[in-house]
């Protein structure tokens, strides 16, 4: 009994045994490799935008009123073929006419531009009872033409056919020295020139003149700019002029400097996105002449008129400008005003007749 109790006990441990040894589980090795993907680089590119020429068209008409004191009519006298001369004759040019003017340029390729001016005079005086044969009255064309080399150096071709049928041809080699938007200098441009004018009849009265002009630009306080050119002019003539009274001192050159300054305000009145009431103002010297000789002349009936060395005129243009934007390409404009100046007499020693003058004006604009 007791063999037997032993041999079911080694019967029980062994079975014990070997479930134990089947539960046991081996250790599993899990892998710990790292996969990085890459992310794909993708290159910006940049697409300069193509040049597309641009430019604009203007057409303004501005009609000019008597000055102020002038008054007379202009009574004319058949029998003499001339304005009676007991009337006020001061500043007989520059009353009742009409200025029709169009301007347009074109920026033809990124270095070539293209600008006109064409102003279209007419006496607004001349009818059977009264003529003005001195009023502003003809066509007046100016064609400049630019070449922009690099930043600072650009070549300007310039032609004129002025009202009197003169025409004229220059060529300026332009650089700009200095430029600082918004400053109290902001530009100044030196412009060394050769220049040629002619006349009508392709005689010798002709003018050939090398020099420079100094062009600048400028900010002041209170909302005011400034500009202006300094024109330094060598001028040699195909014909003799006189330098004095008797006609005997001839020269057949002579130095001139011409003075351009300008003040420039505009004060907004009113605006919206499409409307603009604004009130302007510009004034100063157009232009101060300071030439080398007083020169004189003879007419066909042999009288004497001297054109002084030195001479100016001073003015002041005042206008209220009326603005509607039609479209974002397209605005026409009307306003009204007056202008201040020495009209009639500008020797340097004895400028006078400084009187107003009115003006109305409409006008529209497109660019493209």
């Amino acid at each position: 009994m007791k063999k037997l109790a032993l041999f079911l006990g080694s019967l029980l441990v062994v079975g014990t045994a070997a479930q134990a040894k089947e539960v046991v589980v081996a250790p599993v090795e899990v892998s710990k490799e790292i996969v990085v993907v890459a992310e794909p680089v993708v290159e910006e590119v940049v697409v300069t935008p193509a040049f597309r020429p641009t430019g604009y068209v203007g057409v303004q008409y501005r009609a000019y009123g008597n000055t102020e004191g002038h008054g007379d009519d202009i009574r004319w006298n058949t029998a003499e073929n001339k304005a009676d001369t007991n009337q006020d004759q001061w500043n007989r040019g520059a009353n009742k006419y009409s200025r029709l003017e169009t301007t347009f340029g074109v920026q033809a390729t990124e270095n070539f531009k293209l600008e006109g001016r064409i102003r279209d005079y007419n006496n607004l005086e001349r009818n059977d009872e009264k003529k003005n044969d001195n009023a502003k009255d003809g066509t007046e064309t100016r064609l400049r033409a630019y070449y922009q080399h690099n930043d600072w150096f650009t070549s300007r071709v310039q032609y004129r056919d002025e009202e009197n049928d003169s025409q004229n041809l220059e060529y300026q080699a332009r650089f700009t020295t200095y430029k600082n938007e918004g400053g109290l200098l902001s530009s100044l441009i030196l412009a060394p020139k050769v220049y040629h004018s002619f006349p009508e009849d392709g005689g010798s009265n002709y003018m050939n003149t090398i020099g420079m002009d100094i062009e600048y630009a400028g900010n002041l306080p209170l909302g005011f700019t400034w500009d202006g050119t300094i024109y330094l002019n060598q001028n040699f003539y195909g014909q003799d002029f006189h330098t004095n009274a008797d006609l005997k001192d001839n020269k057949d050159k002579d130095f001139v400097v011409e003075w351009e300054f300008y003040l420039r305000r505009t004060f907004a009145l009113y605006s919206t996105d499409n409307y603009a009431i604004d009130f302007n103002f510009e004034g100063g010297y157009d232009p101060y002449v300071f030439g080398q000789y007083d020169k004189y002349t003879k007419n066909d009936k042999g009288e004497v008129s001297k054109s002084a060395k030195a001479t100016y005129e001073l003015y002041t243009l005042l206008t209220l400008d009326t603005e509607y934007k039609v479209s974002e390409n397209f605005a026409v404009n009307a306003g009204v005003g007056a202008e201040y100046r020495n009209w009639d007499n500008i020797d340097q020693s004895s400028a006078s007749h400084w009187r107003w003058q009115p003006l109305v004006y409409v006008g529209m604009k497109t660019t493209f």
